[in-house]
């Protein structure tokens, strides 16, 4: 697993069920001097999917992720 994925799934954990914002998952995975990315969230997203399950994240449109224990 990646660092940012390792902060993703450590952001997931601290707030399970709760609807994280995209800005807000960008502000914890990114430096100050990186570019955060849509794309580059989304492959993290895909990748933790792949290792947790896909059922666990989900996507609520255009407003973030929500971590799930089910």
């Amino acid at each position: 697993m990646q660092n940012k994925e390792a902060k993703l799934l450590k952001l997931f954990l601290q707030k399970q069920n709760e609807i994280i914002p995209h800005e807000v998952i960008m502000r914890e995975l990114w430096d100050y001097e990186e570019t955060p990315s849509e794309s580059a969230l989304r492959t993290y997203i895909k990748n933790l999917r792949k290792i947790i399950g896909k059922d666990r994240i989900v996507s609520v449109k255009k407003l973030g992720y929500k971590f799930t224990r089910e």
